[in-house]
Protein backbone atom coordinates (compact mmCIF):
# COMPACT_ATOMS: atom_id res chain seq x y z
CA UNK A 1 0.00 0.00 0.00
CA UNK A 2 2.85 2.37 0.82
CA UNK A 3 4.59 1.52 -2.47
CA UNK A 4 1.50 1.61 -4.69
CA UNK A 5 -0.54 4.43 -3.11
CA UNK A 6 1.48 6.73 -0.85
CA UNK A 7 4.60 6.71 -3.03
CA UNK A 8 2.72 7.62 -6.25
CA UNK A 9 0.90 10.34 -4.30
CA UNK A 10 4.21 11.78 -3.10
CA UNK A 11 5.78 11.59 -6.56
CA UNK A 12 2.84 13.03 -8.52
CA UNK A 13 1.59 15.73 -6.17
CA UNK A 14 4.60 16.66 -4.06
CA UNK A 15 7.75 15.93 -6.07
CA UNK A 16 6.36 16.78 -9.53
CA UNK A 17 3.96 19.44 -8.28
CA UNK A 18 0.84 18.33 -10.12
CA UNK A 19 -2.58 19.33 -8.82
CA UNK A 20 -5.58 17.00 -8.62
CA UNK A 21 -7.89 16.98 -11.64
CA UNK A 22 -11.06 15.03 -12.47
CA UNK A 23 -13.93 15.70 -10.01
CA UNK A 24 -11.77 17.60 -7.56
CA UNK A 25 -13.27 21.02 -8.39
CA UNK A 26 -16.73 19.81 -7.42
CA UNK A 27 -15.34 18.20 -4.29
CA UNK A 28 -13.59 21.44 -3.37
CA UNK A 29 -16.89 23.34 -3.46
CA UNK A 30 -18.46 20.74 -1.16
CA UNK A 31 -15.50 20.72 1.23
CA UNK A 32 -15.24 24.51 1.34
CA UNK A 33 -18.95 24.94 2.06
CA UNK A 34 -18.88 22.24 4.74
CA UNK A 35 -15.80 23.53 6.57
CA UNK A 36 -17.33 27.01 6.62
CA UNK A 37 -20.34 25.71 8.53
CA UNK A 38 -22.84 25.36 5.67
CA UNK A 39 -25.76 22.97 6.06
CA UNK A 40 -25.73 20.27 3.42
CA UNK A 41 -28.58 20.40 0.84
CA UNK A 42 -29.89 23.69 2.24
CA UNK A 43 -26.85 25.97 1.91
CA UNK A 44 -25.13 24.10 -0.91
CA UNK A 45 -26.10 21.51 -3.52
CA UNK A 46 -24.78 18.03 -2.86
CA UNK A 47 -25.37 14.81 -4.83
CA UNK A 48 -23.78 12.69 -2.10
CA UNK A 49 -24.93 11.52 1.33
CA UNK A 50 -25.04 14.14 4.08
CA UNK A 51 -21.82 13.24 5.94
CA UNK A 52 -19.68 13.10 2.81
CA UNK A 53 -18.96 16.84 2.35
CA UNK A 54 -18.06 17.16 6.04
CA UNK A 55 -15.43 14.43 5.74
CA UNK A 56 -14.00 16.33 2.77
CA UNK A 57 -14.14 19.53 4.80
CA UNK A 58 -12.35 17.87 7.71
CA UNK A 59 -9.51 16.82 5.42
CA UNK A 60 -9.23 20.40 4.17
CA UNK A 61 -9.11 21.73 7.73
CA UNK A 62 -6.23 19.39 8.54
CA UNK A 63 -4.37 20.35 5.34
CA UNK A 64 -5.55 23.40 3.40
CA UNK A 65 -5.04 21.92 -0.05
CA UNK A 66 -7.11 19.98 -2.57
CA UNK A 67 -4.40 17.33 -2.29
CA UNK A 68 -5.82 16.59 1.17
CA UNK A 69 -8.92 15.12 -0.48
CA UNK A 70 -6.76 12.81 -2.61
CA UNK A 71 -4.99 11.66 0.53
CA UNK A 72 -8.39 11.07 2.17
CA UNK A 73 -9.40 8.82 -0.73
CA UNK A 74 -6.14 6.87 -0.43
CA UNK A 75 -6.60 6.42 3.32
CA UNK A 76 -10.21 5.27 2.94
CA UNK A 77 -9.27 2.78 0.22
CA UNK A 78 -6.49 1.50 2.49
CA UNK A 79 -9.03 1.08 5.28
CA UNK A 80 -11.33 -0.83 2.90
CA UNK A 81 -8.45 -3.12 1.99
CA UNK A 82 -7.53 -3.65 5.65
CA UNK A 83 -11.11 -4.52 6.61
CA UNK A 84 -11.31 -6.88 3.61
CA UNK A 85 -8.04 -8.55 4.66
CA UNK A 86 -9.48 -9.27 8.10
CA UNK A 87 -12.76 -10.53 6.61
CA UNK A 88 -11.07 -12.96 4.24
CA UNK A 89 -8.51 -14.25 6.78
CA UNK A 90 -11.00 -16.92 7.77
CA UNK A 91 -11.48 -17.95 4.15
CA UNK A 92 -7.97 -17.96 2.66
CA UNK A 93 -4.51 -18.96 3.75
CA UNK A 94 -2.02 -16.18 4.43
CA UNK A 95 -0.19 -16.89 1.18
CA UNK A 96 -3.32 -16.74 -0.97
CA UNK A 97 -4.55 -13.63 0.83
CA UNK A 98 -1.21 -11.90 0.34
CA UNK A 99 -1.24 -12.68 -3.39
CA UNK A 100 -4.72 -11.26 -3.82
CA UNK A 101 -3.76 -8.11 -1.95
CA UNK A 102 -0.71 -7.57 -4.16
CA UNK A 103 -2.76 -8.20 -7.29
CA UNK A 104 -5.35 -5.64 -6.26
CA UNK A 105 -2.75 -3.01 -5.37
CA UNK A 106 -0.99 -3.45 -8.72
CA UNK A 107 -4.13 -3.23 -10.87
CA UNK A 108 -4.33 -0.11 -13.04
CA UNK A 109 -8.00 0.68 -12.38
CA UNK A 110 -7.92 1.12 -8.56
CA UNK A 111 -4.60 2.99 -8.78
CA UNK A 112 -5.86 5.47 -11.39
CA UNK A 113 -9.32 5.88 -9.88
CA UNK A 114 -7.97 6.47 -6.37
CA UNK A 115 -4.72 8.43 -6.76
CA UNK A 116 -5.39 10.33 -9.99
CA UNK A 117 -9.18 10.21 -10.28
CA UNK A 118 -9.95 11.00 -6.62
CA UNK A 119 -12.88 8.56 -6.69
CA UNK A 120 -14.69 7.55 -3.52
CA UNK A 121 -16.71 4.61 -4.89
CA UNK A 122 -14.78 2.00 -2.89
CA UNK A 123 -16.30 3.53 0.26
CA UNK A 124 -19.49 1.58 -0.48
CA UNK A 125 -17.62 -1.72 -0.22
CA UNK A 126 -15.82 -0.44 2.90
CA UNK A 127 -19.07 -0.17 4.87
CA UNK A 128 -20.50 -3.44 3.54
CA UNK A 129 -17.22 -5.20 4.42
CA UNK A 130 -17.37 -3.59 7.89
CA UNK A 131 -20.90 -4.91 8.31
CA UNK A 132 -19.80 -8.40 7.21
CA UNK A 133 -16.86 -8.29 9.61
CA UNK A 134 -19.11 -7.12 12.44
CA UNK A 135 -21.42 -10.06 11.80
CA UNK A 136 -18.50 -12.51 11.66
CA UNK A 137 -17.19 -11.35 15.04
CA UNK A 138 -20.24 -10.33 17.06
CA UNK A 139 -23.36 -11.78 15.41
CA UNK A 140 -25.12 -8.53 16.37
CA UNK A 141 -27.96 -7.25 14.20
CA UNK A 142 -27.74 -3.91 16.00
CA UNK A 143 -24.06 -3.46 15.14
CA UNK A 144 -24.62 -4.44 11.51
CA UNK A 145 -27.54 -2.01 11.24
CA UNK A 146 -25.45 0.80 12.74
CA UNK A 147 -22.65 0.22 10.23
CA UNK A 148 -25.06 0.11 7.29
CA UNK A 149 -26.82 3.30 8.41
CA UNK A 150 -23.46 5.00 8.70
CA UNK A 151 -22.67 3.82 5.18
CA UNK A 152 -25.90 5.31 3.87
CA UNK A 153 -25.09 8.63 5.54
CA UNK A 154 -21.50 8.73 4.31
CA UNK A 155 -21.38 7.47 0.71
CA UNK A 156 -24.07 8.03 -1.93
CA UNK A 157 -27.68 7.11 -2.68
CA UNK A 158 -26.80 3.89 -4.54
CA UNK A 159 -25.67 2.38 -1.23
CA UNK A 160 -29.31 1.38 -0.61
CA UNK A 161 -29.20 -1.07 -3.54
CA UNK A 162 -27.30 -3.63 -1.47
CA UNK A 163 -29.75 -3.57 1.47
CA UNK A 164 -32.55 -5.80 0.03
CA UNK A 165 -30.19 -8.67 -0.92
CA UNK A 166 -28.39 -8.29 2.42
CA UNK A 167 -31.69 -8.82 4.21
CA UNK A 168 -32.14 -12.05 2.25
CA UNK A 169 -28.69 -13.29 3.25
CA UNK A 170 -28.91 -12.34 6.93
CA UNK A 171 -30.17 -14.83 9.52
CA UNK A 172 -33.39 -13.53 11.12
CA UNK A 173 -33.64 -10.68 8.57
CA UNK A 174 -36.69 -9.17 10.25
CA UNK A 175 -34.45 -7.96 13.09
CA UNK A 176 -32.07 -6.16 10.76
CA UNK A 177 -35.00 -4.84 8.72
CA UNK A 178 -36.70 -3.42 11.81
CA UNK A 179 -33.49 -1.74 13.00
CA UNK A 180 -32.78 -0.24 9.56
CA UNK A 181 -36.35 0.98 9.26
CA UNK A 182 -36.24 2.59 12.71
CA UNK A 183 -32.87 4.21 12.14
CA UNK A 184 -33.81 5.33 8.62
CA UNK A 185 -37.03 6.90 9.87
CA UNK A 186 -35.12 8.95 12.44
CA UNK A 187 -32.59 10.07 9.82
CA UNK A 188 -35.33 11.07 7.36
CA UNK A 189 -37.20 12.95 10.07
CA UNK A 190 -34.09 14.94 11.00
CA UNK A 191 -33.28 15.69 7.35
CA UNK A 192 -36.85 16.79 6.61
CA UNK A 193 -36.80 19.06 9.65
CA UNK A 194 -33.46 20.64 8.68
CA UNK A 195 -33.66 20.88 4.88
CA UNK A 196 -37.16 19.85 3.81
CA UNK A 197 -37.19 17.78 0.63
CA UNK A 198 -33.82 19.12 -0.50
CA UNK A 199 -32.25 15.91 0.80
CA UNK A 200 -33.49 14.31 -2.45
CA UNK A 201 -30.75 16.12 -4.39
CA UNK A 202 -28.64 12.93 -4.75
CA UNK A 203 -31.49 11.27 -6.67
CA UNK A 204 -31.20 13.92 -9.40
CA UNK A 205 -27.81 12.49 -10.37
CA UNK A 206 -29.61 9.53 -11.96
CA UNK A 207 -30.95 11.81 -14.74
CA UNK A 208 -27.44 12.44 -16.10
CA UNK A 209 -26.87 10.36 -19.24
CA UNK A 210 -23.45 8.69 -19.42
CA UNK A 211 -21.75 5.73 -21.10
CA UNK A 212 -21.09 2.86 -21.39
CA UNK A 213 -24.29 1.08 -20.55
CA UNK A 214 -26.80 -1.10 -22.34
CA UNK A 215 -28.78 1.94 -23.49
CA UNK A 216 -25.77 3.65 -25.04
CA UNK A 217 -24.72 0.42 -26.78
CA UNK A 218 -28.17 -0.58 -28.10
CA UNK A 219 -29.44 2.90 -29.01
CA UNK A 220 -27.87 3.23 -32.50
CA UNK A 221 -29.23 -0.16 -33.62
CA UNK A 222 -32.83 0.87 -32.89
CA UNK A 223 -32.31 4.32 -34.44
CA UNK A 224 -32.60 6.31 -31.20
CA UNK A 225 -36.02 4.93 -30.28
CA UNK A 226 -35.09 3.71 -26.79
CA UNK A 227 -35.68 7.11 -25.24
CA UNK A 228 -32.29 7.64 -23.60
CA UNK A 229 -32.35 10.28 -20.91
CA UNK A 230 -35.97 9.60 -19.94
CA UNK A 231 -36.67 9.24 -16.21
CA UNK A 232 -38.44 5.92 -16.76
CA UNK A 233 -35.06 4.31 -17.42
CA UNK A 234 -33.93 5.30 -13.93
CA UNK A 235 -36.76 3.25 -12.43
CA UNK A 236 -36.22 0.38 -14.85
CA UNK A 237 -32.51 0.34 -13.99
CA UNK A 238 -33.32 0.42 -10.27
CA UNK A 239 -35.79 -2.45 -10.61
CA UNK A 240 -33.35 -4.57 -12.62
CA UNK A 241 -30.40 -3.90 -10.27
CA UNK A 242 -32.31 -4.75 -7.10
CA UNK A 243 -34.19 -7.63 -8.76
CA UNK A 244 -31.04 -9.33 -10.05
CA UNK A 245 -29.33 -8.73 -6.69
CA UNK A 246 -32.18 -10.35 -4.75
CA UNK A 247 -32.38 -13.31 -7.13
CA UNK A 248 -28.63 -13.82 -6.77
CA UNK A 249 -28.94 -13.68 -2.98
CA UNK A 250 -31.57 -16.42 -3.08
CA UNK A 251 -29.38 -18.46 -5.45
CA UNK A 252 -26.19 -18.09 -3.36
CA UNK A 253 -27.57 -18.54 0.15
CA UNK A 254 -25.92 -21.97 0.40
CA UNK A 255 -22.48 -20.30 0.53
CA UNK A 256 -20.84 -18.90 3.63
CA UNK A 257 -22.04 -15.43 4.60
CA UNK A 258 -18.86 -13.69 3.38
CA UNK A 259 -18.81 -15.60 0.08
CA UNK A 260 -22.45 -14.80 -0.60
CA UNK A 261 -22.14 -11.14 0.38
CA UNK A 262 -19.05 -10.68 -1.79
CA UNK A 263 -20.62 -12.22 -4.88
CA UNK A 264 -23.99 -10.54 -4.42
CA UNK A 265 -22.23 -7.20 -3.93
CA UNK A 266 -20.39 -7.61 -7.25
CA UNK A 267 -23.60 -8.65 -9.01
CA UNK A 268 -25.53 -5.69 -7.57
CA UNK A 269 -23.15 -2.93 -8.62
CA UNK A 270 -21.91 -4.55 -11.83
CA UNK A 271 -25.54 -4.84 -12.94
CA UNK A 272 -26.16 -1.24 -11.93
CA UNK A 273 -23.11 -0.16 -13.94
CA UNK A 274 -24.61 -1.38 -17.21
CA UNK A 275 -28.35 -0.82 -16.71
CA UNK A 276 -28.39 2.58 -14.99
CA UNK A 277 -28.09 5.34 -17.59
CA UNK A 278 -26.13 7.62 -15.23
CA UNK A 279 -23.48 4.98 -14.47
CA UNK A 280 -20.12 4.71 -16.18
CA UNK A 281 -17.11 2.39 -16.06
CA UNK A 282 -15.46 4.18 -13.11
CA UNK A 283 -17.94 2.18 -11.02
CA UNK A 284 -15.63 -0.81 -11.31
CA UNK A 285 -13.97 0.82 -8.29
CA UNK A 286 -17.05 -0.06 -6.21
CA UNK A 287 -16.68 -3.83 -6.56
CA UNK A 288 -13.01 -4.33 -7.52
CA UNK A 289 -11.94 -5.68 -4.10
CA UNK A 290 -14.54 -8.49 -3.77
CA UNK A 291 -14.07 -9.28 -7.48
CA UNK A 292 -10.33 -9.80 -6.92
CA UNK A 293 -10.59 -11.59 -3.58
CA UNK A 294 -13.66 -13.77 -4.11
CA UNK A 295 -14.76 -14.11 -7.72
CA UNK A 296 -11.73 -14.36 -10.04
CA UNK A 297 -10.12 -17.79 -10.17
CA UNK A 298 -6.46 -16.87 -10.57
CA UNK A 299 -5.62 -20.38 -11.82
CA UNK A 300 -7.54 -19.77 -15.04
CA UNK A 301 -5.74 -17.77 -17.71
CA UNK A 302 -8.94 -16.78 -19.51
CA UNK A 303 -10.42 -15.12 -16.43
CA UNK A 304 -7.16 -13.37 -15.62
CA UNK A 305 -6.63 -12.00 -19.15
CA UNK A 306 -10.24 -10.82 -19.47
CA UNK A 307 -10.05 -9.17 -16.07
CA UNK A 308 -6.87 -7.30 -17.01
CA UNK A 309 -8.49 -6.18 -20.29
CA UNK A 310 -11.56 -5.09 -18.30
CA UNK A 311 -9.33 -2.98 -16.02
CA UNK A 312 -7.66 -1.24 -18.93
CA UNK A 313 -10.96 -0.52 -20.72
CA UNK A 314 -12.61 0.83 -17.58
CA UNK A 315 -9.66 3.19 -17.03
CA UNK A 316 -9.26 4.38 -20.61
CA UNK A 317 -12.87 4.77 -21.73
CA UNK A 318 -14.17 7.48 -19.34
CA UNK A 319 -11.32 9.85 -20.18
CA UNK A 320 -11.54 9.08 -23.89
CA UNK A 321 -15.33 9.53 -23.91
CA UNK A 322 -15.18 12.90 -22.16
CA UNK A 323 -12.42 14.18 -24.42
CA UNK A 324 -14.43 13.15 -27.49
CA UNK A 325 -17.29 15.34 -26.29
CA UNK A 326 -19.38 12.60 -24.60
CA UNK A 327 -20.75 11.18 -27.89
CA UNK A 328 -24.08 9.40 -27.99
CA UNK A 329 -24.79 7.30 -31.07
CA UNK A 330 -28.26 7.56 -32.59
CA UNK A 331 -27.84 5.52 -35.78
CA UNK A 332 -25.40 2.88 -37.07
CA UNK A 333 -23.97 5.57 -39.33
CA UNK A 334 -22.88 7.52 -36.22
CA UNK A 335 -20.89 4.51 -35.03
CA UNK A 336 -19.02 4.25 -38.32
CA UNK A 337 -18.66 8.00 -38.83
CA UNK A 338 -14.95 7.88 -38.07
CA UNK A 339 -12.21 5.87 -36.42
CA UNK A 340 -12.54 7.72 -33.10
CA UNK A 341 -16.30 7.05 -32.96
CA UNK A 342 -15.84 3.39 -33.82
CA UNK A 343 -13.10 2.98 -31.21
CA UNK A 344 -15.27 4.61 -28.56
CA UNK A 345 -18.24 2.40 -29.41
CA UNK A 346 -16.15 -0.77 -29.41
CA UNK A 347 -14.82 0.11 -25.96
CA UNK A 348 -18.37 0.73 -24.74
CA UNK A 349 -19.62 -2.60 -26.09
CA UNK A 350 -16.58 -4.44 -24.68
CA UNK A 351 -17.11 -3.01 -21.19
CA UNK A 352 -20.79 -4.04 -21.21
CA UNK A 353 -20.02 -7.56 -22.50
CA UNK A 354 -17.21 -8.11 -19.98
CA UNK A 355 -19.39 -6.81 -17.14
CA UNK A 356 -22.04 -9.40 -18.04
CA UNK A 357 -19.29 -12.05 -18.14
CA UNK A 358 -18.16 -11.27 -14.59
CA UNK A 359 -21.75 -11.12 -13.35
CA UNK A 360 -22.26 -14.65 -14.68
CA UNK A 361 -18.98 -15.70 -13.13
CA UNK A 362 -20.30 -14.71 -9.70
CA UNK A 363 -22.90 -17.46 -9.92
CA UNK A 364 -20.21 -20.12 -10.37
CA UNK A 365 -19.22 -20.50 -6.75
CA UNK A 366 -16.52 -23.15 -6.63
CA UNK A 367 -13.39 -23.63 -4.56
CA UNK A 368 -10.80 -20.90 -4.81
CA UNK A 369 -7.03 -21.45 -4.87
CA UNK A 370 -5.71 -20.96 -1.37
CA UNK A 371 -9.09 -21.61 0.24
CA UNK A 372 -8.81 -23.17 3.66
CA UNK A 373 -11.08 -25.95 2.38
CA UNK A 374 -8.28 -27.08 0.08
CA UNK A 375 -5.47 -29.27 1.30
CA UNK A 376 -2.85 -27.98 -1.15
CA UNK A 377 -1.72 -24.54 -2.15
CA UNK A 378 -1.48 -23.65 -5.84
CA UNK A 379 1.95 -23.47 -7.41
Amino acid sequence: WVLTRLLPFAVVYLALGYWPQSVINGFFLLADAARNGGLVYRDFVCTYSPFYPYLLGLSMIMWDSTRAMVLLMILMEGLALLVSWNCYRERFSGEALGKRTWIYLLLPAPLIFCVLGTQEDVWIWLFVALAAYAWQKRRSHLLVAAVLLLGMLTTKAIFVLILPPLLILMPEPYRLGALLAAGGTVVLAVLCYLVGLEFLQPVQEADVLRAPNMLSVLNPWVFDRIGTGEKIWNWIGLFISVGVACLSALRLRHLSFLQAVSRVFVITYATMMIVQQSAYSNYLFIFAIPLVFEVIDWRKAKQVLLFLLYNVLCVVHPSYWWREGRPMYRTPADVFAGSSALLDYLMQASVVILTVYFIMLCFKAGKQPGSRREQQHPA
